[in-house]
């Protein structure tokens, strides 16, 4: 069974006076891993990596691993437009400390290159570490989508044997069922809207900045499609739908943090250019939040789905 699967967590970074809250991440991240969820992505888009430096990166690295078992796995995001420059931040992180268990890398954003320049650009990647890497397509972002003949040239068995999973975030299904059904990769959703029906045509799991908030509720539903048990994994999509799109109605992750700040989290802070949530925002997002938090799992029989990856569900 592979790690990288089921629900992992892109989380936050908290601030306090433009500072990084590292008591505030070591207490979400805690509280994440006794939730049950897979997996965390620390310094992904969802944590802000874009206003962070690089040693606060390797020190919230270095926070969180203080808090869960190293049996744990977390993926550190690694975002960069340049190819020998990015290489370069995976040798200083592992030098810094006790390394990662993979990465979470984009591809080159701004610069738009062409396929082949993407398929060397995580060659590059893959000659730089020997930790696992999660390659991450988010065409909205990077302004380019790695298309599937250049995943599929990455993955091949006996090639980069290092890429073992790819977030997939280009909202093209048809793509996704691609990478499924033709890959060795373990597929993750990376749109929280579209889970449902990235989980019901086979994918692995999710990196779900919303759930955050009820990391239950994502691995139960990933367990009810599963199990086939479709009707009753309809109620329960139905029910997160609203809060999912309401986390999604400002820029990522300020509809997350402040709702992570009415739960008592965190500050609700972000770094310029990120601002917080706007008052109507904020208003519709506690009243949302309520009834979010109160959404009970249909009462089935749970299906049998191993968990033995996981220290903290070992009986």
């Amino acid at each position: 069974m592979s790690i990288f699967e089921g629900i992992w967590v892109p989380i936050v970074t908290p601030f306090r006076r433009q500072e990084v809250d590292l008591n505030a991440i070591q207490k979400l991240a805690g509280d994440l891993y006794k939730s049950g969820v897979n997996g965390i992505v620390v310094c992904g888009t969802t944590g802000e990596a874009a206003m962070l430096d690089e040693g606060e990166k390797a020190q919230i690295l270095a926070a969180i691993q203080e808090v869960v078992p190293s049996t744990f796995p977390l993926a550190m995001g690694i975002q960069g437009s340049d190819t020998r420059s990015t290489a370069e931040k995976l040798t200083k992180l592992e030098n810094f400390g006790q390394p990662p268990a993979a990465y979470l890398i984009s591809a080159p954003a701004y610069v738009k290159p062409s396929q082949e320049g993407i398929r060397l650009h995580f060659e590059a990647m893959c000659a730089a570490t020997k930790l696992p890497i999660i390659i991450y397509n988010v065409p909205s972002r990077t302004g380019v989508n790695i298309e599937f003949e250049t995943v599929k040239a990455l993955s091949q068995y006996g090639q980069h044997e290092q890429i073992l999973a790819i977030k997939e975030c280009n909202g093209k299904l048809e793509q996704t069922a691609r990478l499924i059904k033709q890959t060795k990769l373990q597929v993750l959703c990376g749109d929280d809207v579209s889970l449902f029906d990235f989980l019901s045509i086979g994918g692995h799991g999710a990196i779900s900045a919303a759930a955050h908030l009820r990391p239950d509720l994502f691995s139960y539903l990933r367990h009810l499609i599963i199990a086939g048990e479709t009707s009753a994994a309809v109620l329960l999509f139905n029910q997160m739908l609203p809060m999912i799109r309401l986390l999604f109605c400002e820029p990522n992750p300020v509809p997350i943090k402040a709702a992570l700040s009415l739960l008592g989290y965190l500050q609700e802070e972000c770094r310029l250019p990120m601002t917080p949530m706007s008052k109507v925002g904020k208003q519709f997002l506690a009243r949302e939040l309520e009834v979010f938090m109160a959404i009970k799992k249909p009462e089935i029989t749970p299906p049998k789905v191993s968990y033995a990856y996981h220290p903290a569900l070992i009986h």
